[in-house]
């Protein structure tokens, strides 16, 4: 993730009013941190350690990030699915050491590693260019805590025609080549999806078009959360509403995204089958 721009929090008012139902979650207890309490990522800048408590590491034949969305599954691209077995690190920041990583004020709990033992595709996955998604199904069910804990999905509501800017996070290359060893993060503007047909592929409503001149993602950022904050029956909660699918070579140019929220019946569905 390449870094120099300032973070811009986009932090929306969400309100269903004049009888229709309120927002739903597909994991109640999701999109609360430590400080909401209180590809590369080209131009980003280190993330807040505590900020992040869904973001997942997958470790395979190839690197990826993701977020967990319950208690049993994570959420990525469809092109991190890997022949290979996959592991999932949570409750990670800085990728490079077992060890217990502390600030100069606090400290996080180790990092937890557990296997995956499904890669599910969506059925119609073309890679990397269509319905890009896929869920991790973890060999047990995880316990959540300030540092892990499930990112929101919205089961009965699209925020995203209201979004200007999201924020990406991930430990991809950076703009000296190199993956990074700390989680990065940074901001996209959404700007019309017509910018992303450059690429020579179709581009619908099953896809995000985003940007910024300063920054991007990069190779290993891919199935990593993109997402806003938002105020939802008055508390604040992180909301994804895409990931991390493709761009350019050089991660310099538009970046396209899957579109969860154009998935959520797959994925409510597929999710509600081990649950």
């Amino acid at each position: 993730m390449k870094i120099v721009v300032a973070l811009v929090t986009l932090l929306s008012r969400v309100y269903l009013g004049n009888g229709q139902r309120a927002v739903t979650f597909l994991e109640p207890t999701c999109g609360v941190s430590l400080s909401t309490i209180h590809f590369k990522v080209m131009g980003g800048q280190t993330a807040n350690m505590f900020a992040n408590p869904w973001m997942a590491l997958i470790l395979s034949d190839i690197i990826c990030g993701g977020s967990l969305i319950t208690d049993r599954f994570v959420l990525t691209a469809g092109h991190c699915i890997s022949h290979q077995p996959a592991v999932v690190h949570l409750g990670d920041f800085n990728r490079s050491t077992t060890a217990q990583y502390c600030s100069r004020t606090a400290c996080m709990p180790r990092a937890i590693k557990i296997p995956v033992v499904a890669q599910i595709s969506h059925p119609r996955f073309v890679n990397p260019a269509y319905n890009d998604i896929a869920l991790f199904r973890l060999a047990w069910r995880v316990q959540f805590t300030d540092f892990i804990r499930p990112i929101c999905l919205l089961t009965n509501y699209d925020p995203l025609p209201q979004m200007r800017f999201f924020t990406v996070s991930g430990w991809g290359e950076t703009e000296h080549g190199t993956g990074s060893d700390v989680l990065k993060t940074t901001n996209l503007e959404q700007v019309d999806r017509s910018k992303c047909l450059i690429y020579g592929r179709r581009i619908d409503l099953s896809h995000i078009c985003a940007g910024d001149r300063a920054s991007g993602v990069c190779r290993g950022d891919s199935g990593g959360p993109v997402h806003g904050t938002f105020m939802i029956n008055g508390r604040t909660r992180v909301v994804q509403v895409g990931l991390v699918s493709y761009g350019d070579h050089d991660c310099r140019s538009w970046s396209v995204l899957t579109n969860v929220m154009y998935h959520m019946n797959w994925i409510a569905y597929t999710v509600g089958q081990v649950q």
